[in-house]
């Protein structure tokens, strides 16, 4: 069966690569969301510029590739590390898709995803700053939210031992920073203000107003 620790995290990268943000938007609207508001295929951005529905559907659907990552492997019986693996490859799909020339959402959905299986717990924790910066700081609540979830699963995950979940919320944590600071596949080339990169690593936009 040691076949399936190196099957099933590429499997979990391919399957969450797949672009339905993409293919939601298209199908009604005729528009290609990777040119419509902050040109990601995230839920968030489908909800701000296309529509609540479409949003929201592509936001569980991301969710889902998450959690089918983590359970399968689970009943796979992989080992920790290679549980922790799996949900970093569909983490992985879902910001770097490879059918989408690797530019694809935030991640957070599946960040949350990956974590209602490795320990609901600790995501109810996790969750509420999150919960509560959307709602009190609408502009960068999110994004910095996002932080606090990662890196409150991380500290959670270390002091009671679950290694999934710490390695996981570990890796996620400098995986979703990094697709935030390289930004659009080429952007860090024409980068010409440097302060780019703070915006982007705690507000995951280039500038800080908008």
């Amino acid at each position: 069966m040691i076949i399936y620790n190196f099957l099933w995290p590429i499997f979990c990268y391919l399957f969450s690569s797949i672009p339905q943000g993409y293919l939601i938007v298209k199908k009604f609207t005729g528009k290609d969301i990777r040119q419509i508001g902050r040109e990601k295929l995230s839920g968030s951005n489908i909800i701000q510029n296309v529509g609540f529905l479409p949003g929201i559907i592509s936001g569980l659907l991301d969710v889902l590739k998450g959690t089918i990552a983590v359970y399968g492997a689970i009943k796979l019986n992989l080992s920790a590390e290679f549980i922790a693996i799996s949900g970093i490859l569909a983490l992985c799909g879902q910001m770097w898709p490879i059918f989408m020339k690797f530019w694809g959402g935030r991640g957070g959905s599946v960040c949350i995803g990956s974590l209602v299986v490795l320990s609901p717990e600790i995501l109810l924790i996790s969750i509420i700053p999150w919960i509560l910066l959307r709602i009190l700081w609408k502009k960068y609540g999110s994004s910095i939210g996002m932080i606090l979830l990662i890196i409150i699963s991380t500290i959670l995950g270390y002091s009671y031992g679950l290694e999934p979940v710490f390695w996981f919320s570990f890796l996620a944590f400098f995986l979703v920073h990094l697709q935030r600071i390289l930004g659009k596949p080429g952007s860090w080339f024409k980068m010409k203000d440097k302060k780019i990169i703070l915006w982007r690593f705690l507000l995951d936009r280039d500038t800080k107003e908008v």
